[in-house]
């Protein structure tokens, strides 16, 4: 009956514990699989939809449509007309609301002879009679006192030019407008000569103002005849193209001063450029070409001349079957739409070169607008009915390339791999390789082995067999204490405490590399030679650690007494600051030698733990058969407990390589949460735990950063999953081996 009452126990206890196996192998299997849904919407393709389809507003004889435009809830619309009027309509039926005429600053007989759209909705309007104005569509929710929502819309001039007496009418006019560098408008005209006029304000000595007026003509010239050109926002870069395919930039942020920054040729085979326009943040250059190309252009280093920056091709998009015919830069994202001859619209994002969306209706397009959220899109068709699209790309800057490929961003001087998600200005560039988090995980775990793994395995050898049993019983349960500290107060002490002393005693901490080893060996070679004695040699096993734990206190004495002389009489008295001017090597107080020191803290406990129990189970028969045969106790070691406990011991050291991959506390308290590429161990650097703890309190939900945040997780889980799994085909292999003996 006991026996049979033992089986029954035996067989419940494996029922429970393989349902406990199960219950958490599923239970990380849905934590993985959860993380992962998150992310998913990353890599789905946009979609888009067609709304709606209604007549456009009638057109009187004699006028033409220039632009249209919807707001950004996609309910109310307009169409701007030649004669200056704008139609506003309900973007969902067609319905029409009202008009607003807007006339020229010389009279109202005046027609519009060209309207461009740049910004949140402002036209450059360039009238007949030859005078200028800047025009802005405004739409604002109201809310009535029911709670009900209407969209109202007005229609502002933000400033005028009119036209000069005795000035030839010019073939077309842009016209820009900023409170801080005043009203810029440049003119082309016959004969391919730009004019260009700059009213600004100016502040004399005694804080009165004066608005002055420069006009001038650009006396650089030509390569070609002018196809398209643009300004940016503040009226301070012109950007031009030719028809026999040259860019041409020119710096008007000096009124009066104006210089020629680049004319260069854009394409090899000379293809005319047919549309120009700034993406969000006004500087890169998107350029369409009568080839269908489409490319993006901004300020590179000039090859050849340090310091000088010309425009250079960067961005390659897709492309149309021929010219293109105009392209309309998203206001939300760094995307911008294109009109090609056939009617087609494409979408693409200009930073990683990913196509968005390809829109082909049943009737072809000659004129679009982007709603303020990038979420809908209203085209007027050739048979003079409006078409409104709803977008659904909620993540255009997310792709492959984005998280783990080269990418050349603006202001940088080639591809790279950069992390920085957030800025202060609505214009900014998302940066989101994954590339320099990982690398900063792999690095920091890196330097924590390296400190950890020596100190551990030695010590567990050291420990398990060549201590008196009596001291190993209370030196053990010493080093895993150390396990229950904190991981934030190691990070604390290291990032408080320990970087400035490092920082100041850099020569010190580089001295003990080379002093402890060298006293270590000195004092074991004297302790072999005092061993001969017969009153050292009853106490020589077992109790060495008792005359080497001093001597490594007094190495590290002397190796900070001697770092201050050295340091003075070698580097000047800084070390960092010699690395940094003859070497190149910063030195951030919070590096990785900071993260060497704490992070090898809290691996050793767990490192020394397992590596202990595999030594210390090494079946005695081995050890005692080893002694037996004359081998001394470290050739006992090495050559016989070392091989037989290798499957434990690297098992202890994935298992602490686990512990410090996924270590957040310490480096983000002891690094510098710098997310760079450099092995340097004067640098920090920002791992991809520290990096979730960071950005997620910020990450609004469901944004490109919250779920790219859950794809570092992902990643994070895949890397450790990976090692784990890798370490555990060495270790059963390493099992194998150490069986057939």
């Amino acid at each position: 009956r006991a026996i049979q009452k033992a089986k029954r126990r035996d067989r419940i206890a494996r029922w429970v514990i393989t349902a406990g196996g199960m219950l958490i192998i599923f239970t990380v299997i849905g934590i993985f699989f959860l993380i992962v849904e998150v992310t998913i919407p990353l890599f789905l393709p946009p979609q888009a939809a067609l709304r709606s389809r209604f007549p456009a507003p009638p057109l009187p004889a004699g006028t033409r449509a220039l632009a249209v435009g919807t707001d950004r809830y996609l309910e109310t619309g307009f169409l701007f007309r030649s004669d200056g009027v704008f139609a506003f309509f309900d973007s969902r039926s067609g319905q029409p609301l009202d008009r607003v005429r807007i006339t020229s600053p010389g009279g109202p007989s005046a027609r519009i002879a060209t309207a461009e759209l740049f910004g949140n909705l402002n036209f450059s309007v360039t009238w007949d009679d030859g005078s200028a104005s800047v025009e802005q569509v405004r739409f604002a929710p109201r809310f009535d006192k029911a709670g009900r929502r209407t969209i109202g819309h007005e229609v502002l001039r933000l400033a005028e030019v009119p036209q000069e007496a005795g000035r030839v009418r010019s073939q077309r006019t842009l016209a820009r407008f900023d409170r801080e560098q005043g009203l810029t408008r440049v003119s082309l005209e016959a004969g391919d000569r730009f004019s260009v006029l700059q009213r600004a304000e100016k502040e004399d000595l005694f804080g009165n103002r004066k608005t002055e007026d420069f006009v001038y003509e650009l006396e650089d010239s030509l390569p070609g005849q002018i196809s398209a050109f643009t300004l940016n926002q503040t009226g301070t870069t012109l950007y031009a193209g030719t028809r026999n395919g040259f860019l041409l930039r020119w710096n008007l942020s000096e009124p009066g001063e104006p210089r020629l920054l680049d004319s260069l040729q854009a394409f090899p085979d000379r293809r005319g450029i047919t549309a120009l326009a700034l993406v969000l943040g006004d500087n890169t250059l998107a350029v369409g070409d009568e080839k269908g190309g489409m490319t993006a252009w901004f300020p590179v280093p000039a090859p050849g001349a340090p310091g000088r920056l010309r425009l250079g091709l960067v961005h390659r998009l897709r492309g149309h079957s021929g010219p293109v015919q105009a392209i309309v830069p998203s206001r939300a994202t760094r995307s911008l739409a294109s009109l090609g001859p056939e009617g087609r619209v494409h979408l693409d994002h200009v930073t990683n070169e990913r196509p968005l969306l390809a829109l082909e209706g049943e009737r072809p397009l000659t004129a679009f607008g982007l709603s303020a959220r990038f979420n809908g899109l209203i085209g007027l068709e050739a048979d003079g009915n409006l078409s409104l699209w709803t977008l659904e790309v909620p993540h255009p800057e997310a792709s492959w390339r984005a998280f783990f490929g080269e990418v050349w961003y603006e202001s940088y001087r080639r591809p790279d791999y950069v992390w920085q998600s957030s800025s202060g200005d609505d214009d900014f560039e998302p940066k989101l390789s994954l590339v320099p988090l990982i690398f900063g995980t792999l690095k920091g775990t890196l330097y924590g082995m390296l400190f950890a793994v020596p100190l551990a395995v030695l010590g567990a050898l050291y420990t398990s067999h060549l201590m008196q049993p009596r001291l190993r019983g209370f030196l053990k349960p010493a080093v895993e204490v150390m396990g229950s500290v904190p991981s934030v107060v190691i990070g604390f002490l290291a990032a408080l405490w320990l970087a400035p002393i490092v920082k100041s005693s850099l020569m010190a901490i580089f001295l003990m590399l080379g002093a402890i080893p060298l006293v270590v060996l000195l004092i074991l070679f004297l302790w072999e030679w005092a061993a001969r004695f017969p009153p050292l040699r009853k106490i020589r096993q077992g109790y060495e650690f008792l005359v080497l734990a001093p001597a490594i206190v007094v190495a590290v004495y002397l190796s900070f007494v001697l770092g201050g002389a050295a340091e003075r009489a070698w580097f000047g008295g800084d070390l960092p600051l010699w690395l940094f001017q003859t070497l190149g090597l910063p030195f951030d107080q919070r590096n990785s030698i900071i993260i060497a020191f704490a992070l090898g803290f809290a691996v050793v406990p767990i490192v020394f733990t397992i590596s202990d129990d595999a030594l210390t189970n090494v079946p005695r028969h081995l050890t005692a058969a080893s002694l037996a045969l004359g081998a001394s106790r470290w050739q006992t070691v090495w050559r016989v407990a070392l091989p037989s406990a290798s499957p434990g011991i690297f098992a202890a050291v994935m298992i602490g390589f686990g512990r410090a991959v996924g270590e957040t506390m310490i480096v983000l308290m002891a690094t510098g949460n710098t997310p760079i590429l450099d092995f340097s161990p004067f640098n920090g650097m920002r791992t991809l735990s520290a990096n979730i703890a960071v950005e997620i309190p910020e990450a609004p939900l469901d944004s490109t950063l919250y779920r790219t945040l859950f794809l570092a997780a992902v990643v994070l889980f895949l890397v450790t999953f990976l090692l784990n799994s890798v370490a555990e085909v060495v270790r059963q292999r390493l099992r194998r081996k150490v069986g057939q003996y």
